[in-house]
């Protein structure tokens, strides 16, 4: 039988570890395949006589099946010979944790001299499997072998009960064979989503010791019985829709509810913000009512086990036995930039769809009615489960997952968690054991600590001063895949590393600018640049298939592939400067980085010093000694580099008259091909992109207005970095009204129109009417989100103020991880105090504070672009209804750039002291009570990003 992994574990049977693997078959059928004969392992390094080792750990620990003296090379260093080690293997999988820390007392007990060290004791059994057999998530199986009895390699559940009965899939056999196959479809998955509607306890959130459960939802993908919606109710109800499924009571609405579960079989189980709120709730509601002498049968898992869920700190993971659970909620904000991620904001945004609303005080009054508003309630609750799984399918969250699963072999739940971690060290582990190499642990929270202390010495990339202003025809220049490049160009690697304790290699060594040795590869190719080499050949491969593809499923597939490689590819460098890596190594990130500076360095010398100018010549792109005699048919383009970041260059070219995109694209092809030569094999400089106009304005801050070729053609696009048209703590008129400032003054080449533009939007928010201008109050909404108890804030936020105003006047709390909505009201008092919620400000149409929002949301930020040409603030503060204090003329002057139209402002000397007055009471507003807070926010938010980069 042929079937896609999904998911592994393992049971135990007649004292052996048994393998399991659920799948879905090519056939549709799902699939738990039974692999027996597996033994769990680790590696010791000891010193002395290692007979004698290995039998006293025999005698010792009755947990040890047998030990063996293999050979093998250690973890970090270039070496010449293997090292002889101890094989330990165990009866059962959790014997290895149990005794890895007692065996090392054996030293002691032996007084033994030098280094001892445990290796690889801390792997996942299943991991470990599937690691040895290369094999893993998503991956296809070919197994050979016979159909089984399931209860054989069924442990009894909690209860004591058998879980036979409730055991899901459609096919169980044992294997006798296992081969990995090739096959880009993805199997026939079930897909299921659901919610559940709880009345609220007392006015407040709803608690799961006295909350009942009134309503489940379900949506379906395919259909389940001809339903694609089924919704529960704890209630007898007569006249309802066909896809209402009546229950006398809650008790049996959740039997109901885990009987369509299982019968159902779904691969993947959808929801939004379902690991953090419904799946706990069900699990601890079903306790609370069996508590209470209710019989209720909560099987979820396909082997019969049932739901349940862990909490670590402010994180939740739900475990359902093969099974996938994949929240939408985490997938949206990794893939979204939004306002907003509350369900009804994601589907407006993302699907076009409205969810229907029923306000939470008003859901018991909906419950109780029999008539139109419990309908209402109940299309509530079937939209709410139907958005959710749309959001996994229209959006095709899951492709990239699905992807990096099977490029990596790490599960799918792995991944979809975070672990990008466990994908870089699961192909490491992989290659490491090919070449007989062991893996250190993963590191205890002290020397994590000490690790992360030491990433101040970890210098980044260079950063290249820009020529400050607005440049034409600029060249985009990219180093493909940059850090990996260099990690095979110089070979770098944990193995490659010449070390004071191992071995020295002869001849020369490759030494990076930032210090330290490492092998050349003719020497020995290190195991990191083999990995990063074959993923790169096997993005070439897939992406010459994705031209290829005969139907739009498999050029998704492929997208996706290549999508995934690149994102592994990148991880390498990331993960060699973890803390909280297996396999981290400063000296190694730094050779990296070190590299890549040098690098940029060099092209900018080679561009500038070297190059200088281009002669265009019958569509060719000459060095100027290349070129011999002039004519005066040929043009001359003057070149130098305006910028440079990390892996990227932009080269400013400049003429006697216009250059065409197809002029300066050969120059940028001629460019990209000399540079690359330079570079040692597989670096490459590549030309991306034209920027007709870009707007530097300093480092790691500019717009342009690029230009990419497109099938035969150019698609232009405008791209901003470091601006706060991208940023969420803005309001969205500063968005639009930098995107429109941007749009003039790049496509337009016209600052004064950009100036008229922004003293308009100016004009119009000083004179906004709360009760007229519904649509512009909705521009000036900021979000933050409430990211821990209301006590736990040491200073007062805006958001804050906000989530307690709900709590007073609908009696719930917003929940941590939510983005609240707020604008800043006019009035007396810090501007934290004065936050409110945006439907309150238009239902009692409460004013709005115009200053704060004109002097510190639209035109900061909008200065910061027109101060290139002369631009002062000012002059953009602009009220058409009252001229005077802030109303400045503005004159054309002198044109920074001969192509762009410019404004000059003429300011007094010296302010107004009534400006200077403002000016400092809006600033004392904006910094007391909130700048602490906001560098706690930003630490957090930091290290949530590590974590979902690599701390699962």
């Amino acid at each position: 039988m042929d079937f896609q992994i999904l998911d592994a574990d393992y049971e135990i049977v007649d004292s052996s570890p048994v393998i399991r693997l659920f799948g879905r078959g090519a056939d549709g059928k799902s699939v738990c395949c039974f692999v027996p004969n597996f033994e769990p392992y680790f590696y010791l390094k000891a010193s002395g006589d290692l007979h004698v080792v290995a039998r006293l750990i025999k005698d010792t620990f009755e947990q040890v099946k047998k030990v063996e003296i293999v050979e093998k090379f250690e973890p970090v260093g270039y070496q010449k010979t293997k090292k002889e080690m101890l094989r330990i293997t165990t009866s059962l999988p959790r014997d290895v944790p149990e005794i890895r820390d007692e065996i090392l007392k054996i030293r002691d007990v032996l007084r033994a001299e030098g280094d001892w060290q445990v290796y690889e004791s801390d792997i996942l059994f299943r991991n470990r499997f599937l690691i040895d057999r290369d094999l893993g998530g998503m991956v296809w199986v070919s197994a050979e072998g016979q159909s089984v009895d399931p209860s054989r390699y069924l442990r009894a559940g909690s209860t004591g009960s058998s879980r036979c009965e409730n055991f899901a899939c459609d096919a169980s056999f044992l294997a006798s064979g296992l081969k990995r196959v090739e096959n880009l479809t993805i199997a026939p998955l079930k897909y299921l989503s659901f919610d559940i509607e709880c009345l609220p306890f007392e006015g407040g959130m709803p608690s799961p010791d006295v909350s009942p459960i009134v309503m489940i939802s379900f949506s379906f993908e395919p259909e389940y019985k001809g339903h694609k919606t089924l919704i529960l109710l704890a209630k007898p109800a007569a006249d309802m829709d066909g896809d209402v499924l009546p229950c006398k009571d809650e008790t049996e609405m959740l039997n109901r509810f885990f009987e369509i579960f299982c019968e159902y079989d779904p691969d993947i189980i959808a929801g939004y913000n379902h690991q953090d709120f419904d799946i706990p709730y069900i699990t601890d509601r079903v306790k609370t009512l069996t508590g209470k002498g209710e019989i209720i049968n909560p099987v979820a898992g396909r082997d019969g086990s049932q739901i349940g869920y862990r909490r670590f700190g402010l994180l939740t993971r739900t475990e359902l036995k093969g099974r996938v659970v994949v929240d939408a909620l985490p997938l949206v904000r990794r893939a979204f930039s939004l306002k907003q991620y509350t369900l009804r904001a994601v589907s407006k945004e993302l699907l076009n769809r409205e969810k229907l609303d029923v306000p939470p005080l008003e859901m018991e009054e909906h419950w109780n009615d029999s008539g139109e508003k419990f309908r209402k309630f109940v299309d509530y609750a079937r939209r709410d489960s139907e958005l959710a799984l749309e959001l996994v399918l229209k959006l095709r969250l899951l492709d990239k997952y699905i992807a990096l699963a099977q490029v990596s072999g790490s599960l799918l739940q792995e991944i979809v968690d975070g672990g990008q971690t466990s994908m870089v060290e699961t192909l490491l582990l992989r290659e490491f054991g090919l070449r007989d190499r062991v893996i250190l642990p993963k590191p205890g929270d002290e020397l994590s600590a000490e690790r992360f202390d030491m990433s101040s010495d970890l210098k980044g990339g260079e950063v290249l001063e820009p020529k400050k202003g607005l440049l034409e025809n600029v060249l985009i220049l990219d180093y493909k895949s940059l850090y990996p490049t260099i990690m095979m160009a110089h070979n770098l690697c944990y193995t490659t590393v010449v070390t004071r304790n191992q071995d020295r290699p002869e001849g020369e060594t490759i030494k990076p600018p930032s210090g330290g040795e490492f092998v050349p590869p003719e020497v020995y190719r290190g195991i990191v640049p083999s990995i990063l080499e074959d993923l790169l050949n096997q993005r070439g491969e897939t992406k010459k298939r994705m031209k290829r593809a005969s139907d739009e499923n498999e050029y998704r597939v492929l997208d996706a592939t290549q999508l995934a490689i690149k994102i592994l590819l990148n991880s390498f460098y990331g993960y060699s400067g973890y803390a909280r890596a297996r396999l981290y190594s400063l000296p190694l990130a730094n050779a990296v980085t070190s590299f890549g500076r040098s690098n940029i360095l060099n092209t900018r010398d080679l561009i500038n010093n070297d190059i200088g100018k281009i002669v265009l010549r019958d569509s060719a792109a000459l060095l100027l000694e290349e070129a011999g005699e002039l004519s005066s048919q040929d043009r001359i383009v003057e070149i130098s580099v305006a910028y440079g970041d990390t892996d990227s260059v932009f080269v400013q070219c400049r003429s006697g008259g216009n250059l065409s995109l197809e002029e300066v694209s050969l120059v940028g092809n001629r460019l990209a091909g000399i540079v690359s030569a330079s570079l040692p094999d597989p670096m490459e400089l590549e030309f991306e992109a034209i920027a007709e106009r870009a707007l530097l304005i300093a480092k790691k801050r500019y717009a342009l207005w690029l230009f990419e070729p497109r099938n035969s053609g150019w698609e232009s696009k405008i791209k901003v970095k470091g601006m706060e048209t991208v940023r969420r703590d803005w309001c969205e008129l500063t968005s639009i009204t930098l995107n429109k400032v941007l749009e003039l003054v790049l496509i337009e080449g016209d600052v004064d129109q950009a100036v008229e533009y922004v003293r308009k939007v100016v004009s119009d928010v000083r004179n906004l009417d709360p009760g007229k201008d519904a649509e512009l109050i909705e521009k000036l909404v900021l979000t933050r989100t409430l990211t821990r108890k209301t006590d736990s804030y040491k200073n007062k936020q805006p958001h804050l103020t906000v989530a307690e105003n709900l709590k007073k006047r609908t009696g719930v709390m917003p929940s941590i991880g939510t983005r609240i909505p707020f604008v800043i009201t006019a009035g007396k008092g810090l501007f934290v105090d004065r936050a409110e919620d945006p439907d309150y400000v238009r239902e009692h149409n409460v004013s709005i504070d115009v200053d704060y929002y004109v002097k510190k949301q639209i035109l900061p930020p909008v200065e910061r672009i027109l101060e290139v040409f002369g631009v002062k603030m000012l002059s953009l503060d602009f009220d058409a209804k009252q001229k005077g204090l802030f109303d400045f003329e503005v004159k054309n002057s002198e044109v920074k750039n001969p192509e762009v139209k410019n404004s000059e402002v003429k300011n007094p000397e010296v302010k107004n002291p009534e400006v200077k007055k403002q000016e400092k009471i809006f600033s004392q507003r904006e910094n007391e009570g909130i700048l602490q807070e906001e560098k706690t926010q930003c630490l957090e938010n930091g290290r949530a990003e590590q974590r979902s980069l690599f701390d699962f």
